[in-house]
């Protein structure tokens, strides 16, 4: 059930985001993974976020911070690198046309777990959205070691599913997948983000 809604905008949420992401960098609070879906390539909800059909690669991850008094906060964050192409998965020769997007949902639990107050946002440019990436980067920064230590993922399914969407290799051997790759078997999760996040730069549609 959802709670009270707040908006980004607001003085109330934007003191709340940069107090959170000074606590978190500073360490007096800490964040733990309450559900990790590994990157994945999708064909669906593409990079412009308009529901078109666009390759993409996508991570999906829910933070949570359980705070002394018994109150909790959540930040769930769905990310995803991918091509604003119609054509679908470019050639190497198409250049760099890298897009990102980040969809976060921030929500404040009472001991008892009812959701007192929600807000949301999309990002799909960086700099108009800073203070919840910034503290999304410290939230992603203070869970590294958590992925670190996980065991490495199977890439054999990944390299399988490439292969099933584009029989001819050329998605399978593309310096992008290649490299998810290697972000899905290592789980770096930091890293994704990061390269995500620094793609959101506003652009749509190649221009």
């Amino acid at each position: 059930m959802k709670g009270k809604i707040m908006e980004f905008e607001s003085v109330e949420i934007r003191r709340l985001l940069a107090t959170l992401t000074e606590r978190t960098r500073k360490g007096t609070i800490s964040w733990e993974v309450a559900e990790y879906d590994p990157i994945c390539f999708m064909t669906e909800m593409g990079v412009e976020f308009d529901g078109s059909e666009t390759e993409n690669f996508a991570q999906n991850i829910a933070f949570c911070c359980r705070l002394k008094t018994g109150r909790s906060i959540w930040l769930e964050a769905y990310e995803s690198i991918g091509f604003p192409s119609p054509r679908g998965f470019p050639s190497q020769s198409a250049g760099p046309a890298l897009r990102g997007l980040g969809f976060y949902i921030i929500r404040f639990l009472s001991p008892s777990g009812k959701v007192l107050y929600q807000s949301e946002r999309i990002v799909t440019k960086r700099e108009q959205q800073l203070l919840i990436c910034l503290l999304s980067d410290a939230v992603f920064q203070n869970t590294e070691p958590y992925f670190l230590h996980l065991p490495h993922n199977n890439t054999a399914q990944f390299q399988k599913y490439l292969h099933h969407h584009d029989p001819g290799g050329g998605l399978e051997g593309h310096p992008l997948s290649q490299l998810m790759k290697k972000f899905y078997r290592d789980n770096r999760c930091l890293e994704f983000h990061l390269l995500a996040i620094s793609c959101a730069n506003g652009i749509k549609n190649g221009k």
